[in-house]
C-alpha cells in the first residue's frame, strides 16, 4: 500500500508545533502514542497552559482548530482524546468547540 505523503499545510503544522515543543514529536498517533498535534490539544484542553516541554500551548491549540479539516486529511489527530486519567477530552474530532 502507498503511503500518503503530507500536504505542504500538514508540514507547515507540524514544524510550527516543533518549534514550540523541546521533544522529538511523533508526527502521526498510534494506538500507544499520541502525535505532537493531540499532545498540544490535551495539554490545553486538560490544563488551559503550557507545560511537559510545550510552550505557546493556547496559540498552538487555536492554531491546531483554525487547520482542523488539515489535521485530519492528513491523519495528524486522533478521533477521540482523553487525559492522563481517562476523561473524555473530545470525542470524534471536536477538539475545536472550545476555541473561541
Amino acid at each position: 500500500m502507498k503511503k500518503k505523503l503530507l500536504t505542504d499545510k500538514a508540514k507547515e503544522i507540524i514544524a510550527e508545533l516543533s518549534s514550540n515543543y523541546d521533544e522529538i514529536p511523533l508526527i502521526h498517533p498510534t494506538k500507544d502514542s499520541w502525535s505532537i498535534a493531540d499532545l498540544f490539544i490535551r495539554q490545553w484542553l486538560n490544563n488551559m497552559s503550557d507545560g511537559f516541554g510545550m510552550v505557546r500551548v493556547e496559540e498552538m491549540y487555536r492554531m491546531l482548530c483554525d487547520n482542523k479539516h488539515a489535521l485530519i486529511d492528513n491523519k495528524l489527530v486522533s478521533r477521540d482524546g482523553q487525559n492522563n486519567s481517562g476523561f473524555p477530552l473530545w470525542k470524534d474530532y471536536d477538539f475545536d468547540r472550545f476555541n473561541e
